[in-house]
C-alpha cells in the first residue's frame, strides 16, 4: 500500500487521490471473510430423531447459503421466506444429538461489536407467506422450521457454557438486498452476514409486515440468530455446541437444523491511520504536481 501510494501520488491530483483513499478505507473496513466463519468440525452425533440425508456436518463449516434448492432443481435465492434447505447445505441434530464446530481465532466478548453480539448462527427457518409469493408475514407472525436447540460456547473445547437455547430464530436468513422473496436467479447486492439484526426486535415487530418492510428492519443484515457471550464470563471462545435434549416423549419427533456459525469481525481500528498516512502523502504529492505543472507551462510559453 505505501509503495502504490508512493509511486501514484503525483499523476492522481487531489481528486484521484481521494477516490483512492476513500477506495483503501472500502477495502481495509471490509469483513474479514471466509476468517469469520467456522472451520472445522471438531465433533457430531445425529441424535435419534435427526433428518435422514440431511447428517453430513462439514455442511455446516464456512459460509451460510445465499441460494438453495439447486440439487433439486427448486433454484431460490435464500430469503426470509425461503430457506436453505439442501442436503448439502444444511446439517440436522435429532434429540440427544450435537454439532460442535471450531474457529480458527478465538472469538472475542466485545461491547464494541453491534449490538454487543459476538457470533451469529443460521439455520432454517423462515417466516410463512401468508399471500405467497408475494412475501407477506401474517398477524401474529408465523415461523416454520424453528429450533429449539442449546447454544453453549468454550474456549478450551472442553468446558462449555450456555448461551440461549434458540439457535434456529427468530430472525431468518436473507441473502440478498435486491431480490425477491422467491426469485430463482440470485440478486446483485449481498447482505452482510456478519452484520446482527438488533436482537431487541422479537415476532412481534415483524407482524402483518411486507417482504419490503421487514427487510427495512434487517438494516441490510443477513439474519440469523445473534449470540453475546458477554454473560458467560468468557472474554474469548473458539468452539460452539449446539445440542439437542431427548424430552423422553417417543410419540414427539424433534429436530433442529444448522447452516453456518459466524464471528462478529472486530471493529475496524487501522483504517484511521492509514488514512493519516495517505493524506500527508497527499498533501506532499499535490505540492510536487503543483511544481511540476509550473514548470511545464513556463517551457511552453
Amino acid at each position: 500500500m505505501r509503495e502504490f501510494l508512493s509511486k501514484h501520488r503525483s499523476p492522481i491530483g487531489p481528486t484521484g487521490g481521494i477516490a483512492i483513499l476513500v477506495l483503501l478505507a472500502s477495502v481495509v473496513a471490509q469483513p474479514a471473510g471466509a476468517g469469520q466463519w467456522a472451520v472445522a468440525v471438531d465433533s457430531y452425533d445425529a441424535g435419534t430423531t435427526a433428518v435422514a440425508g440431511y447428517l453430513d456436518p462439514s455442511t455446516a463449516v464456512g459460509p451460510a447459503e445465499r441460494f438453495t434448492g439447486e440439487l433439486f432443481g427448486f433454484d431460490s435465492v435464500v430469503s426470509i421466506f425461503s430457506p436453505a434447505f439442501g442436503p448439502d447445505e444444511i446439517v440436522s441434530l435429532g434429540e440427544g444429538g450435537h454439532l460442535t464446530l471450531r474457529f480458527d481465532d478465538p472469538v472475542d466478548d466485545d461491547p464494541a461489536h453491534p449490538f454487543g453480539i459476538d457470533l451469529i448462527v443460521f439455520g432454517n427457518t423462515g417466516f410463512i407467506d401468508f399471500d405467497f409469493p408475494n412475501g407477506q408475514i401474517g398477524s401474529p407472525a408465523g415461523l416454520f422450521g424453528s429450533g429449539l436447540a442449546t447454544i453453549e460456547v468454550s474456549a478450551d473445547g472442553t468446558t462449555f457454557v450456555p448461551v440461549t437455547e434458540l439457535a434456529d430464530g427468530p430472525f431468518p436468513t436473507q441473502g440478498y438486498r435486491d431480490s425477491g422473496p422467491f426469485d430463482i436467479t440470485p440478486g446483485l447486492t449481498k447482505t452482510n452476514f456478519f452484520k446482527p439484526v438488533d436482537p431487541a426486535l422479537t415476532p412481534a415487530d415483524f407482524a402483518g409486515l411486507t417482504y419490503a418492510q421487514a427487510l427495512d428492519l434487517y438494516h441490510g443484515s443477513g439474519g440469523g440468530t445473534p449470540i453475546d457471550i458477554h454473560d458467560t464470563g468468557l472474554a474469548s471462545v473458539s468452539f460452539v455446541r449446539v445440542s439437542l435434549a431427548d424430552d423422553g416423549n417417543p410419540a414427539v419427533s424433534r429436530s433442529a437444523e444448522i447452516d453456518a456459525i459466524a464471528a462478529v469481525p472486530e471493529p475496524a481500528t487501522v483504517v484511521p491511520l492509514i488514512f493519516a498516512s495517505a493524506m500527508l502523502r497527499l498533501r506532499r504529492g499535490r505540492r510536487r504536481h503543483g511544481r511540476c505543472l509550473t514548470r511545464e507551462g513556463l517551457r511552453g510559453s
